[in-house]
Parts: C-alpha cells; sequence; structure tokens
C-alpha cells in the first residue's frame, strides 16, 4: 500500500541513516541550499555557474607539477626471538613443541597476554613482518608495532609452526615495538621477523585490456572503461560523494578549489524506499553527465522486505536472512509475474522474491541513464567481508546475489550501460574476473596521507586484470606521496557529509586542510572535470568500428554462404553427369 506523503517523508528522514560509510552518516548541510524541490521540475545550481552571494568566491589557482615524495628504501632483515621479549599475562618460555628455532619459544599467548620485542629499524620505510606461530586448536593472533594495529592473523591448528606475514607496513625510522596477543584461543610464538619491503619499490602498474565484462555493453561505456583503464597508472580520475539528493559536496569542492570533481558518487537508496528524499537524484546524474561529468553510483540497500522492516541496511539492526534468499532456481530472468507464482508455490523464499523486487526498482532508474546513453561505475554490495551489511552476512550467499545481481542487470534488465565495481574488500570474496571491470577499496585512516600503497598492492594480488580505485576514502591523498609511492589509482573518491564538511557548510580541515584540497585538485597527477577527454567522440568512433565490423562480418558470412551455395551447385552438375 503507498503510503502518504508527509509519511514518505519522516521515513526518508530516518533511512538517512544507511547513508553512513564506516560509521559516519552523509547529512543535510544547512548553510549550502540545494534549490531543488522536494517535487516537480528539477532546477539545480550547477557547480560551473557562480555561487550564491553567501558562498566564496570561487579559488582561483594554478595548476602545479607534483614533485614526487620519494620513497626510502634502505635493506633491512632482522628476526628476534619470541622468548627473548617481555611477556606479560599467562605467556611464559616453553621449549616442548618440536620445530621451535633458537632456545625455546613463548607459549600461553591469550587474550590477556602479549609478548612485546623491539627493533631498530634504519629507515622510515616500508616492512614486511613475519610471525612465527602454532596452536593445538585454530587461533587468532593480533599483531600492533609502533602502538598501532597492523591487524589480526590466524595460526592454524598443527603440530609445527606457521608463517603469517604483513606486507608493506609503514614504520618510522628508530626504536618500534612490535606486539603479538591473542583474540581467541591460545597459541605460541616463536619469532618475529621484520625486513624492509622491495615490492614499492620495484611497483610497476600495467594498463589492463580495457574489455567490459558485459560483451553487449554500451560504446559509451566502453568509452569510459577504455579512458580508465588507459589512464590507470599515469594519472588519478578525481571523485567526490554527494549527499543523496543533493550536489552539496561536489559545489562545495568547486567553490573552494576552482575545479570540479570528475566524478560525481551518488546512492540509489531511495528507489527501494517510499520516500522523498534523494528522489531528484537521477536528474542530477543527467545533469552533472550532460555538463561532462562522470557518474558512479552505490546502493545502501535497506533490507528488502518493503513496510515494516528496520530501513536499514547494517547487519546490526536487520534481521534479514540473506542465506534465506539462497535457491536453486534460475530465476535471474524471470517476469515478476513468474517470480510470485514461485513463491505461491513454495519454491522460493519471501526473502529472494523481496530481493528480486529491488533489483527490478533499483534496476529501472539505471535504465533512465541506459536510455540517456550515460555510463555508470556501478559499486552495488559494498563491504561486504567486514561483515557491517546484511549482505555481508555470509560469504556464499554474497557471492550468489552478486551473480544474480548481475545476470538480471545485464541480460533482463539490458543495462548496457553499467561498469561493474567490486568493494567487498577481502580476495575470500571475490566475485572473479569475469563478473567484475573494476576492484575497489574503502579506507577510512584519519590522518593518514600516504598514497596508500599498500592497500593499492592488496587489490593487485587479487586480480592486475582489473584497474584498482578508492571507492571511499575518509580524507585525500597527498599527491606527492602518492607519486612518490607510485601510487597512481585509477580514480580517488571522498566521502562526503561530515567527512568534508562541518555543519555550517565550512570545510572540515580535521579530515582534509584547505591547502591539501586545492593541491589535490589542481596538479597534473590528478584529472578534474573539466580536463576529461571527449568522450562522446571516443563512443562515436567505437560505434563506428562496430558498424564496420558487423558490416565485414555480414559480407564474409554472405561469401561464405555464396561458396557453399556454389559448391552445391557443382556437386549437383556432376551428379547429372
Amino acid at each position: 500500500m503507498r503510503t502518504n506523503a508527509m509519511k514518505r517523508l519522516l521515513c526518508g528522514a530516518a533511512a538517512l541513516v544507511c547513508l553512513s560509510s564506516c560509521g559516519s552518516k552523509i547529512g543535510k548541510v544547512s548553510k549550502i541550499p540545494d534549490s531543488v524541490p522536494v517535487s516537480g521540475t528539477t532546477q539545480t545550481t550547477a557547480p560551473e555557474k557562480e555561487p550564491d552571494e553567501d558562498q566564496p568566491e570561487i579559488t582561483s589557482v594554478e595548476e602545479k607539477k607534483v614533485e614526487p615524495e620519494a620513497v626510502a628504501y634502505k635493506e633491512f632483515s632482522k628476526t628476534v626471538q619470541a622468548e627473548s621479549g617481555e611477556l606479560s599475562g599467562n605467556a611464559k618460555k616453553a621449549d616442548k613443541r618440536e620445530g621451535f628455532d633458537g632456545k625455546g619459544y613463548v607459549t600461553g599467548l591469550d587474550e590477556d597476554s602479549s609478548c612485546a620485542v623491539t627493533f631498530d629499524l634504519p629507515e622510515s620505510q616500508y616492512y614486511n613482518i613475519t610471525v612465527t606461530a602454532a596452536a593445538d586448536k585454530k587461533a587468532k593472533g593480533v599483531l600492533s608495532a609502533a602502538d598501532r594495529s597492523v591487524g589480526e592473523f590466524t595460526v592454524p591448528a598443527e603440530d609445527g609452526f606457521s608463517l603469517m606475514t604483513f606486507y608493506n607496513v609503514y614504520l618510522e625510522k628508530g626504536k618500534a615495538e612490535i606486539l603479538i596477543t591473542s583474540v581467541s584461543k591460545t597459541f605460541d610464538a616463536d619469532s618475529i621477523t621484520v625486513e624492509a619491503s622491495t615490492e614499492i619499490r620495484d611497483l610497476s602498474i600495467k594498463a589492463p585490456e580495457g574489455k567490459l565484462i558485459n560483451k553487449n555493453a554500451s560504446a559509451e561505456a566502453r568509452a569510459l572503461y577504455k579512458y580508465i583503464c588507459g589512464s590507470y597508472g599515469t594519472q588519478i580520475i578525481t571523485g567526490q560523494h554527494d549527499t543523496c539528493g543533493t550536489l552539496t559536496e561536489t559545489r562545495r569542492v568547486y567553490e573552494l578549489t576552482g575545479r570540479a570533481p570528475a566524478i560525481r558518487g551518488g546512492d540509489l537508496m531511495p528507489f527501494t524506499q517510499d520516500m522523498i528524499i534523494g528522489e531528484n537524484e537521477i536528474e542530477y546524474a543527467k545533469e552533472w553527465a550532460e555538463n561532462g561529468g562522470l557518474i558512479s553510483y552505490m546502493w545502501n540497500w535497506t533490507e528488502p522486505v518493503g513496510e515494516g522492516g528496520s530501513m536499514s541496511c547494517y547487519a546490526d539492526n536487520t534481521d534479514f536472512d540473506i542465506k534465506a534468499a539462497v535457491t536453486e532456481e534460475d530465476i535471474a530472468l524471470l517476469s515478476p509475474e513468474e517470480i510470485d507464482k514461485l513463491l505461491e508455490d513454495g519454491k522460493i523464499s519471501e526473502e529472494c522474491a523481496a530481493i528480486v523486487r529491488d533489483i527490478d526498482k533499483v534496476s529501472e532508474k539505471l535504465g533512465e541513464l541506459n536510455k540517456a546513453n550515460i555510463p555508470v561505475l556501478w559499486r552495488p554490495l559494498h563491504e561486504a567481508s567486514n561483515g557491517y551489511y546484511w549482505w555481508g552476512k555470509n560469504k556464499a550467499a554474497y557471492k550468489w546475489l552478486w551473480q544474480l545481481l548481475y545476470t538480471r542487470q545485464t541480460e533482463y534488465h539490458k543495462l548496457d550501460n553499467l561498469i561493474w565495481v567490486w568493494s567487498a574488500q577481502s580476495a575470500d570474496w571475490y566475485v572473479g574476473d569475469e563478473l567484475c571491470d573494476i576492484v575497489s577499496c574503502d579506507i577510512y585512516d584519519s590522518g593518514n596521507t600516504s598514497g596508500q600503497v599498500d592497500q593499492l598492492i592488496k587489490l593487485m594480488r587479487i586480480t592486475e586484470k582489473k584497474p584498482a580505485v578508492i571507492s571511499e576514502c575518509g580524507n585525500l591523498p597527498s599527491v606527492s606521496r602518492a607519486a612518490g609511492e607510485k601510487a597512481v589509482w585509477g580514480y580517488i573518491m571522498q566521502w562526503g557529509g561530515s567527512y568534508l564538511l562541518n555543519e555550517d557548510g565550512s570545510l572540515n580541515e580535521e579530515n582534509t586542510p584547505l591547502d591539501a584540497l586545492i593541491e589535490f585538485y589542481n596538479n597534473d597527477l590528478t584529472v578534474t572535470r573539466d580536463e576529461l577527454p571527449d568522450l562522446g567522440s571516443i563512443a562515436e568512433e567505437l560505434r563506428q568500428k562496430d558498424k564496420e565490423a558487423a558490416e565485414k562480418s555480414a559480407e564474409e558470412e554472405k561469401k561464405e554462404k555464396d561458396s557453399s551455395k556454389d559448391e552445391k551447385d557443382k556437386e549437383k552438375e556432376k551428379e547429372k553427369e
């Protein structure tokens, strides 16, 4: 049943909770008017127009040549025996388990115990850290370096010791304490090794082939993907996420830097909820594209049960069970009526039917952009492996859902304008080279202005056949550090809301200071909207090549048929003789 307008508005306000990523909400910024009505004709104030009188003048900045900030490298490799470190809690020295090195090892490492060893590092640079450990039952440990958590590691249940390595950890020159403890079960530690990483020094980014997974992809989508693949490793395309249903953040970036982001990021969440907020999203996308910009969409998919649900996309706020939706029925190409019949016959669950209904709603909106020949960098089911969202509750079910989404949108809805961006974050959750065009990660590492080359290398380990991008970040990297690290991502998109702006609309300089923002948008390494190539012309060239290829194929097919007919005629003549 359709709710009334007031209820729709209230529901929309409640659903803004789902516009959060990594715990931060993109909400309205009070001092920057959208000039967009909640219904009727959309009239926007695009970034390239003059700002309102109460806004600051657009910054005029000269583009600078990036001077790469060199990444240091000094050879170093040292192993410290765990038993020589500082022990706490139940941790103690032992020598009973076979296979240890040195005079013994440390046993009894549990959640209340730790082992700390210290290294004297010769240079501020990237290091690989290896823990040698063993456990009777599979255990999980956590490693910290220089008072900063590096990450968790799994110790397999084996008789001997196993190696667990953290790659490309940046550590400052001087004394650095490496500490290990358990987060589940008890394990033994034999040694810790720290060595200088050569991976960044030797990093080389090769441009991918540039062929989309959808063989029927539109000329516009192919042109955009060809450009992204071609510039990958040489230039970084800029991007900014906007508050849902506004141009707030992209507009502000333009006012402060004099340059508009090349990519405008939006959210399709409103279209699976009966609400007003964000209903102008598609109009904004069309306008941005008409002004030469690129479009990226994510989908904060609130639980697909319709009215009465939690209206949340977060796993902790909904009981929606993605595993209950999984079916062996081949549903991807079925009509809504056929889906309803399967539900009525008890062959699929309500969860399954609800998922398909939502996919169809979102596809209808993406279809408007498809009809307008606007390609979309499409990033659904984001951050699955961190468990924040309902689609990340089960790895197998997530992969089933990705396949369903891809097949239904590509083959049933014929959305040939989509460029598929995977951002589940973990190799175990990778959907495969045949089901995505771009691999990405979301990075929230406050104050870290490096090029995040360690995260780039992690994605490259998953696949080097696809360009790697930062689909969300809390603060922008320094372009000089990115250049020095050779961390030339395909594109980088900053998250909006409080990560970019304060409540009064001013820049939140705790995340990205004004001079850093200006530098990011005014240099020869990054690409802004005004610097994008004429992708329409490239698309037209591709269309012409398609036409020529089709004509050539038809001509060859005709020749083959004529040749076959001649052969048959000759055989008939011989038979008559």
